[in-house]
């Protein structure tokens, strides 16, 4: 039996999409078939990877060019190859190319009578793979020749048999060698298993053999196939996992998350479109809320990171396909062997149920391996550094200002004189503050607690804090607008927005006391600090944590920025031309992705729709209709918790 991924199987009354065919096999109990399934894991060559091997091994000349024969070489003739395209016609590889051809008749020490032809050539080459050696090779069977119009051309016998003997051959001499990539799968997959169960993954992988070759529109296409069978012991309920397990998944998470920025990061430098760069960036911030919700739910499980690798494989392998190969230091049999691995992980996800196997470290360090030019294993390290390349590339510009507190101390311990009623030092009376307006000054540099205290939220009477907190929202608001191209039309309703925003994230809070100390207002689940409440995993390489937690400016500036992002890339782009204007509701739906990320988009705007974010959707529209109105006391009530 033979389960082939993306193709059918055909029964006595027809088609039936493999798919259906594959989970009707592996709801059967394990050992129902009986026997080993073959299973064909694809290897996809597409054209941009054919026409770098060409360049690589025959128009390996300065500016792409092949040299096919050569005056110097003992003659009076020059052949030249250059600007190869590669295509496909019917079941053969078209390969293109400019020619130029010069020759002549050698008599004595001198060529004479020489003329030269410049034009174009087609080549159709047939593909074949040898089982032995899993060398593939491209054999020409027929050739046509234009002129530099590309216009059908007939030339002399002296030309078609210089073609014919020279550049045939040599085009025929080039080949891809499949035996690395496969070498590697069979060192990568058993990574993905149990220990216990690796050696009969080895058993599987010994049966491996190529398939048939085809050549498709838009690539040449080999089957890999393997002998698969059922691990024999019976596969066990999914248990809630342990407080260990999550610590567990969480740490392998990580890692998955740092090799999804190094394959990002691998794509810095080429020119991208601003659509790529938005499904890029939208990737990677929906597998970072997704994992934190699961992990605040409790809905995570073992096979979450496997579905994130495969959801994240679809959308990305496209866009790294088309760019990956235009880069100089990774080698085409390093392209090709990276691919080669996805595809199988593809390919095996959809029998997962009954193999089981899991994106873990292992995995994921052969993986980048792969990937990288460099010797060595890649560290995969979970950094919150800032990565100034990676927030240019997402296109968020240059990272934002870090002057000011900043620290990676959870809290401070105020001084015994601190009034948390007032929000003031009782040292710094209006009389001390006059006289001794920085009393740090003949101290050096203020400490820590000196530059935040003024952001300590007082116990009654805000109103002056909260005109200042206003004041740094505004001053903000008005920075992000003048460097971001949100339509000038859309300026006083984001004002509007901002207010909002930061009143349901924070009630305007970037610090709280309690017991005689002060620290950054953080989330119940310990990811989002701040008085815009940003979210340290999501946005991680994108802003400094440390400058989140204690400088309120700082934090500010990143929360705008990422409303001002979310609102215009991803609100007023869906906007349906033919609906109402409603501000109300793009402000609504501007704030669920905030709040929520990218992936909710959809399910938080619809009015009515029964999901958990109801709640928090209303007391957002609260806030905003308060903030429209100018009536903040309700925020006065939030901050003083009266």
């Amino acid at each position: 039996m033979v389960k082939k991924i993306g193709m059918f199987f055909t029964g006595r009354k027809g088609k039936v999409p493999t798919l259906l065919f594959a989970l009707f096999l592996f709801w059967l109990p394990d050992g129902a078939l009986g026997s080993p399934q073959t299973v064909l894991l694809p290897v996809t060559l597409d054209y941009p990877f054919i026409r770098s091997v060409f360049i690589q091994q025959l128009y390996n000349a300065p500016k792409e060019r092949a040299v096919v024969i050569d005056e110097i070489q003992g003659g009076c003739s020059r052949i030249e190859l250059w600007n190869p395209e590669v295509g496909h016609e019917a079941s053969f590889v078209r390969l293109g190319s400019r020619i130029r051809i010069r020759t002549g008749a050698p008599i004595l020490d001198r060529c004479v009578g020489q003329f030269e032809w410049e034009g174009y050539i087609e080549v159709l080459q047939r593909v074949t793979l040898d089982a032995r050696t899993w060398r593939i090779r491209l054999e020409t069977v027929d050739s046509r020749v234009y002129n530099r119009e590309r216009k059908p051309a007939i030339i002399t016998g002296t030309l078609w048999n210089l073609i014919k003997n020279h550049v045939h051959p040599f085009l025929d001499d080039v080949h891809i060698d499949l035996g690395f990539p496969i070498e590697e799968i069979k060192a990568f997959l058993p990574l993905l298993f149990a220990p216990e169960e690796r050696r009969l993954v080895d058993r599987w992988l010994e049966t491996l053999r190529p398939g048939p070759v085809r050549v498709e529109e838009s690539a040449i296409k080999v089957d890999i196939a393997l002998e698969v069978e059922p691990f024999s012991k019976p596969r066990e309920p999914e248990a809630e996992l342990s407080v260990a397990e999550l610590e567990r998944l969480s740490q392998v998470w990580e890692q998955w998350d740092a090799f999804l920025v190094l394959e990002i990061e691998s794509l810095i430098g080429q020119s991208i479109t601003e659509a790529e760069r938005m499904n890029i960036l939208e990737v990677l911030l929906e597998n970072r809320h997704e994992f934190i919700e699961a992990l605040e739910n409790r809905t995570i499980d073992r096979n979450f990171i496997r579905r994130q690798y495969v959801w994240t494989s679809e959308r990305l392998t496209g866009i790294l396909r088309k760019y990956l190969i235009k880069q100089k230091n990774l080698s085409a049999l390093q392209y090709l062997t990276f691919f080669t691995a996805s595809d199988a992980l593809a390919a095996l996800d959809k029998l997962a149920p009954a193999l089981g196997w899991e994106i873990n470290r292992d995995g994921l360090v052969r993986l980048a391996r792969m990937l990288s030019a460099g010797e060595g294993d890649p560290a995969l390290l979970y950094s919150y550094s800032v990565d100034p390349a990676l927030r240019k590339f997402l296109g968020l510009g240059p990272a934002l200002d870090e002057f000011g507190p900043a620290s990676d101390v959870q809290e401070l311990e105020l001084p015994a004189e601190f009034d948390a009623a007032s929000g003031q030092d009782d040292r710094q009376s209006w009389l001390n503050r006059f006289l001794f307006p920085r009393a740090w000054a003949a101290e050096g540099t203020p400490s820590l607690l000196d530059r935040v205290k003024e952001w300590i939220p007082p116990a009654r009477n805000p109103e002056r804090y909260m005109s200042k907190v206003r004041i740094l929202l505004k001053k903000t608001t008005d920075k992000i607008l003048g460097e971001r191209p949100l339509p000038e039309e859309h300026h006083s309703f984001f004002h509007l927005l901002v207010l909002a925003t930061a009143w349901q994230e924070s009630c305007w809070r970037q610090f709280v006391t309690e017991e005689g100390k002060i620290r950054y207002l953080i989330s119940y689940n310990g990811s989002s600090v701040g008085l815009m409440q940003v979210n340290q995993r999501v946005w991680r390489g994108i802003y400094r944590v440390e400058s989140l937690r204690w400088n309120i400016r700082y934090n500010v500036e990143a929360g705008i920025e990422i409303l001002e992002l979310y609102l215009r890339t991803y609100v007023l782009k869906n906007l349906n031309p033919g609906d109402p204007f409603d501000r109300d509701a793009i402000a609504r739906a501007a704030y669920a992705v905030y709040n929520q990320g990218p992936g909710r988009f959809k399910k938080t705007v619809k009015q009515g729709s029964p999901h958990p974010y109801n709640r928090i959707d209303r007391l957002f529209r609260e806030k905003y209709a308060w903030v429209k109105e100018n009536d903040f006391q309700p925020l006065v009530h939030c901050i003083t918790g009266q």
